[in-house]
């Protein structure tokens, strides 16, 4: 009997877990009180979870929980002119980060894996920075001292999600404990294994036709 790899599966129990819990999380740490940094401005605390998810997990289920995790909470919120700009320019921070750590670096020295997490991490940071410019400038057709503002804040609050996620993933060794303990889904989909009883088919029709 040959046990055999099976097609490799997404979607698995582990993977809709870790998508949901982070999701969760996103939405949990919107609802934190903001930290005023500018006139206008705010800080809010889920940009550090988005970061953590796009560290942890797949694009896919980075967007979920960046993009669909702050949309949600502007839902919730009662901010639906901002739910789309949220699912949007969130989803491709995480999708962003997580692409270029998994994949684009995936062959460097994982020693180094900080190094790229942060560089992959201020490009995420530049996509939150550019695409609120850009809802603010072209779709809301706001003043450029409102604009102006706002992208100080923006620029404040990537800089702290960034250190804070850093901190907790790599500074620690809150993500190799999750590595060592096969805790984190699988970037290449959860191989399955099973049991491929061929040989013992063929020799019962052999047999049958003897």
């Amino acid at each position: 009997m040959k046990t055999v790899k099976n097609k490799k599966a997404f979607f698995t129990t582990k993977w809709l877990t870790y998508t949901a819990l982070m999701t969760g999380l996103v939405v949990a740490t919107s609802f934190i009180p903001s930290v005023p940094v500018t006139v206008s401005g705010n800080l809010y605390w889920c940009d550090c979870i988005i970061f953590i998810a796009a560290y942890l997990l797949d694009p896919l289920a980075a967007f979920i929980a960046g993009g669909v995790g702050t949309l949600l909470f502007d839902v919730i919120k009662g901010n639906g002119y901002m739910m789309f700009a949220s699912l949007i320019i969130h989803g491709l921070q995480a999708v962003a980060t997580s692409a270029i750590l998994h994949f684009v670096f995936a062959k460097l020295p994982k020693k180094l894996e900080p190094v790229w997490a942060l560089i992959a991490s201020i490009v995420g940071g530049a996509i939150v920075i550019l695409g609120y410019f850009i809802q603010r400038y072209y779709i809301l057709h706001t003043e450029w001292i409102y604009i102006g503002d706002k992208a100080i804040a923006n620029v404040i609050q990537e800089i702290v999600g960034i250190s804070i996620a850093m901190f907790i993933c790599y500074a620690t060794t809150f993500k190799k404990q999750l590595k060592s303990a096969h805790l984190l889904p699988d970037f290449g989909g959860e191989v399955l294994e099973k049991k491929k009883v061929t040989d013992e088919v063929t020799e019962n029709e052999n047999s049958e036709a003897a």
